[in-house]
């Protein structure tokens, strides 16, 4: 038993001795595969641009629920708004759902027609991404038409399919062709870091220009604390506008009874019959009611309006945005590192497989 281990430790130690013996007597194809990498890697670490990050970090701060919000719910229930009740919308909203808004195709059209200033010839994101895309890169050249070539030809076939099938649809938000493309650029560009246990949120932003890359990560946290606000807001903003439109109605009414009882006493000032007493005692009537349901709708309008307040976070800023002056990437030194270890691992499994490739090759065509 000892003996067949020890034969078969030796025949593993031949196997090894004989697969280093081939590489060494093909190390002149290794080393300029090595040295052709290892070139490659250089030019691809020079021509790579610097990359630039800059970050925002920050935090919501809720209101409490209102003691007063049980009356505002039968309200709005009232006005076919189906809140369920105030001390609900109160509730915090989850921090998870702050990268689904950022991926949202109303946030992106809305970053890429942010501002951008003190950037010459630039005025927005989609000017400067469509700026970077008229100018020229060997790298990203080469990238178009090595890695990017298959999604080329599947576009140019596609192309006419498309516009025949484009279609405006109701209640789907419709984006051209040229808004998908510039949304996959901020994709890459743009990225948020949510921490559920400290309750922090950090907008992190990278591009070329580090003037981008700051501007970017403050408009894009602007965009979502107003779209949190939006949707934090929306059932009793809802109430809030329902209820203004009952006061400027409800006042009317009031003004109208108001006029109506005056103009009866000033038609009638020297009359005191049963009917007078009577239609008076009614429009006064009318005048209380009108009054108190316009009183009412002042008080819930105040309530509303506190609620709205109430509903509407505050975000702390943590970290401001700081333009960023030492770059990010790329890590020059490892991209070469990287490129010589890939030409020296590529060269030989080449020369191991050399030969054992011809074999199953040759048995290919014999059997055919």
């Amino acid at each position: 038993m000892e003996a067949t281990k020890n034969n078969q430790e030796q025949e593993d130690q031949i196997d090894i001795v004989a697969l280093l013996a081939k590489v060494w007597g093909s190390k002149k194809l290794v080393l300029r595969s090595v040295l052709i990498f290892g070139v490659l890697g250089i030019l691809i670490a020079i021509t790579t641009p610097n990359q630039y990050t800059a970050s925002s970090m920050f935090t919501p701060n809720y209101g409490g629920s209102s003691s007063g919000s049980g009356g505002l719910k039968g309200l709005a229930s009232l006005a076919g708004i189906s809140i369920g009740s105030m001390s609900e919308s109160s509730k915090e909203i989850s921090p998870l759902l702050y990268g689904k808004i950022i991926e949202g195709a109303s946030f992106k059209k809305e970053l890429l027609d942010s501002p951008l200033k003190n950037i010459p010839e630039i005025t927005t994101l989609k000017a400067y991404f469509n700026q970077e895309k008229t100018s020229f890169s060997i790298l990203g050249t080469l990238k178009k038409y090595t890695i990017g070539l298959p999604s080329i030809i599947i576009g140019f076939f596609k192309a006419d399919q498309e516009k025949k099938s484009a279609e405006i649809l109701t209640g789907i938000e419709s984006i051209t062709e040229e808004e998908y493309k510039l949304f996959g650029q901020i994709d890459a560009v743009l990225s948020i870091n949510i921490n559920d246990k400290d309750g922090f949120i950090e907008m992190v932003s990278n591009s070329k220009n580090p003037q981008v890359a700051a501007q970017v990560a403050k408009n894009a946290e602007l965009i979502l604390q107003e779209q949190i606000i939006a949707i934090k807001t929306k059932s009793s903003l809802e109430l809030l506008r329902y209820l203004e439109t009952q006061h400027t109605e409800k006042r009317l009414l009031l003004n109208k009874a108001q006029e109506r009882l005056s103009n009866f006493k000033d038609r009638n000032l020297s009359i005191s019959t049963n009917s007078f007493s009577n239609q008076q005692t009614r429009l006064e009537s009318e005048l209380r009611t009108a009054s108190a349901v316009f009183d009412n709708v002042v008080t819930q309008l105040e309530q509303v309006k506190l609620q709205v307040t109430k509903d509407t976070p505050v975000f702390s800023n943590v970290k401001p945005v700081v333009v960023p002056y030492e770059k990010s990437a790329p890590k020059r030194s490892l991209i070469c590192v990287i490129y010589l270890f890939l030409g020296f691992v590529l060269s030989v499994g080449f020369v191991l497989a050399k030969e054992p490739v011809k074999d199953i090759l040759k048995q290919i065509q014999t059997k055919a």
